[in-house]
């Protein structure tokens, strides 16, 4: 099969994210059974990456910017893509491809969240009602007949409250990567150390985890927060970091390598997410495959990758947040129980099985159409 996919990024991109990783897992499983998977995605205009590129036998074409790589995916389509692809899987971050516009072959979109008010905190106005708007009323009426594959129980929820057919949709949750044993050489920071790791967006609230961090400091003397990755609210958030009088006990990372990420998963004692809501939570349960608990806000997507009081706890506001960190790290029987249910918990999700699971969908819509 001849698969043809449209995603916002890829992961060389700086901002590349779960996203990123939930696509690329996948389709370079594809190419090993045997299936011709080609990208189209927007251009790192930064790191000015190469135009066409083959990584994990997929083929990457990079054009366009954070807008008009939409415009670009069309006109790559029609002149290079057309007649050369089997099924097209249309990712919807936000904002979809509109490939049942000029698209006449079979089609499967990938949905990992429905935004709702995050297009208020990531976008200007008009942006923001624009982004509101086209998922909202537009995304619907363009894709309700279209199968769709989500990341979660709360994200198919999420569709179906804005009328889409609960049987048009799939889940198939993320995989994991790593080794599912711990080494015992592994050794946690000596001091207190939250973490977190992923991408730095305004959703995020990252910000919020830095204003709260003296709050903590209070309980928790010697607690350290370390910050890893990387965003559009990057600068912000480091900025806020060294006007903080605790900027000492925090530290701003960047973005991280795979070796990096699993040194700082395996070390911290907890990580936290303060966002105000995800499709699933990646970052959750690649630390939970390394023995370290999670805590968040009890929202959308978190509810499902966090077993709350098992692999780690659901705070109900900001008051809770503070209280549930400082149990955690001051409560050693609590943080061993819950290290030992969470690295069960990250044992049942495999990429394998996620590849082998969104196949079944895509041949379905080629054999069907």
């Amino acid at each position: 099969m001849r698969i043809l996919i449209f995603n916002w990024r890829d992961l060389k991109h700086s901002w590349a994210g779960g996203g990123e990783i939930y696509i690329f897992e996948q389709a370079s499983r594809w190419v090993k059974m045997g299936h011709e998977v080609s990208l189209f995605c927007g251009q790192d205009i930064e790191e000015n990456l190469p135009s066409f590129e083959i990584i994990d036998g997929i083929k990457i074409y990079r054009k366009g910017g954070r807008y008009n790589l939409y415009l670009w995916a069309i006109w790559y389509y029609i002149s290079r893509f057309r007649g050369k692809a089997d099924v097209v899987v249309d990712v919807v971050n936000g904002i979809p491809f509109f490939t049942p516009l000029f698209c006449r072959i079979p089609k499967v979109s990938y949905v990992y969240h429905l935004h709702g008010d995050q297009f208020f905190y990531e976008l200007p106005f008009p942006l923001s009602y624009f982004g509101f708007i086209v998922e909202r009323f537009v995304f619907p009426f363009l894709y309700k007949h279209l199968s769709i594959i989500v990341i979660s129980e709360t994200t198919k929820k999420q569709l179906i409250s804005i009328g889409f057919n609960k049987k048009n949709i799939s889940i198939v949750y993320c995989g994991i990567n790593g080794s599912n044993t711990i080494k015992n050489s592994i050794k946690k920071f000596s001091a207190p150390t939250i973490l977190y790791l992923g991408r730095i967006k305004r959703y995020k609230r990252v910000d919020l985890l830095v204003k709260i961090f003296p709050k903590i400091i209070e309980k928790m003397p010697q607690t350290r927060l370390i910050i890893a990755g990387w965003g559009t609210e990057a600068s912000n958030i480091a900025n806020l970091v060294m006007k903080s009088p605790l900027r000492r006990k925090i530290t701003l990372l960047g973005p991280v390598n795979d070796a990096e990420k699993k040194s700082l998963l395996s070390k911290s004692w907890l990580v936290v997410n303060p966002s105000i809501g995800e499709g699933w939570g990646m970052a959750v349960i690649e630390a939970n495959l390394y023995g370290t608990p999670a805590v968040s806000f009890n929202v959308s997507g978190l509810t499902e990758s966090i077993q709350n009081g098992k692999t780690g706890i659901l705070a109900k506001d900001e008051e809770e947040l503070i209280n549930k960190i400082c149990e955690v790290l001051n409560d050693r029987t609590l943080r061993e129980t819950l290290s030992k249910n969470a690295i069960k918990w990250s044992q049942k999700f495999s990429w394998a099985h996620a590849a082998k699971k969104s196949m079944r969908t895509l041949e379905k819509v080629e054999m069907d159409n």
